[in-house]
């Protein structure tokens, strides 16, 4: 054998070596990359922290409601001003007369983002059906939009489609509506959410999804997490008919997925990391909250929430802010007189920084 022949025999036979041993490398289960839908949460999942958002990617808003539980859109701006905020979350009923979509596109002109809700009209105490009048219903869309001189930037159909509180009907009833309305919306170049997944069915769907990969421990820690109950009926069925919507917005033509989330704590974000991985992993949907809120007065817990959303790269962070003197659990960025509350100057502190 000549001497260049021996030495391509050699460098043959040491790159399959090196093949095999990488190859094996790559089948010992502490290198096996995790490719489920949630990961585990201590081991596993890429932590949001280390994720690289990109610079001015997050829109920064708020749902502000006004001491006299009426739309304000003067005390509005005052509090956005003072939070430096760039969009604000507004409602417009269909059918309706919406006087209100004047005010709106004024408030689009004065440069805010306006994520708006098209809601069907309340019935007092009772739930509020979904629309099953599909022609109708996008006739009674058209004729709002014909009303705005500029139209929102995403269009968030109904609210808390998965409340039983709210509203009556099947998962695919409000899939259809869903539907309708992504079609006469991308008509308009307008984009589309859903109107807000909440938590106690979602919470199940993570928690039988850390189960069905045989991570025990991980379920439970997200028990003690999330504080739901998996054995209530009523949770079991908001699950399932949550999950069929987040099977219907996977493959459908809707923008972003929508969820609704308020933390107790700022310890509450292990919970809150493990739904937005969920969400993300299972739709392949850019994920954003349109209602986003604290239980608790610590400004903490919202920079902790509004970082976890910032690593994400939320499109939109709509923090929910009622006034003090509505009673709700929920603590507001501002007071009745519309100056900052702790958290509000926490919030305006983040912005500032992040933006």
């Amino acid at each position: 054998m000549s001497m260049k022949c021996a030495a391509f025999f050699y460098f043959f036979v040491v790159l399959i070596a090196a093949m095999l041993f990488l190859g094996c490398q790559k089948a010992k289960p502490g290198n096996m990359v995790l490719n489920s839908t949630t990961s585990a949460i201590p081991k596993g999942e890429v932590p949001a922290a280390s994720r690289k958002p990109q610079q001015g990617s997050v829109n920064y808003g708020a749902r502000v409601l006004g001491p006299d539980r009426t739309t304000n859109y003067d005390f509005e701006i005052g509090v956005a001003k003072q939070l430096g905020i760039s969009c604000l979350r507004e409602a417009v009923i269909v059918p309706g007369k919406n006087l209100d979509s004047v005010l709106v596109s004024e408030l689009n002109s004065r440069r805010y983002k306006i994520i708006l809700n098209f809601n069907s009209p309340g019935k007092g105490d009772k739930t509020i059906p979904f629309r099953t009048d599909i022609t109708q219903y996008k006739q009674d869309l058209n004729d709002v939009l014909k009303t705005f001189t500029v139209m929102p930037v995403v269009a968030t159909i109904e609210n808390e489609e998965s409340n039983q509180s709210f509203f009556s009907g099947t998962a695919q009833e409000y899939i259809n509506q869903l539907d309708a309305a992504i079609e006469v919306m991308h008509a308009r170049g307008i984009k589309v959410t859903n109107g807000g997944i909440t938590k106690p069915g979602l919470c199940y769907l993570v928690y039988q999804d850390y189960l069905a990969q045989n991570k025990n421990d991980s379920a439970q820690m997200f028990l003690s997490w999330s504080g739901i109950r998996p054995g209530q009926t009523s949770v079991q069925q908001r699950g399932a008919f949550i999950d069929t919507l987040l099977q219907a917005y996977t493959i459908n033509d809707v923008d972003y997925v929508n969820f609704h989330w308020k933390g107790a704590n700022s310890d509450s974000t292990q919970a809150f990391n493990a739904v937005i991985n969920y969400l993300t992993k299972r739709t392949g949907k850019p994920v954003l909250s349109n209602e986003l809120g604290q239980v608790d007065t610590d400004p903490n817990t919202l920079t902790a929430h509004v970082q976890v959303c910032f690593n994400y790269n939320f499109p939109y962070i709509i923090w929910f802010s009622p006034d003090p003197k509505y009673g709700q659990a929920d603590q507001p960025l501002q007071n009745s007189d519309g100056t900052l509350t702790p958290s509000g100057y926490a919030y305006k502190n983040f912005i500032a920084i992040h933006k």
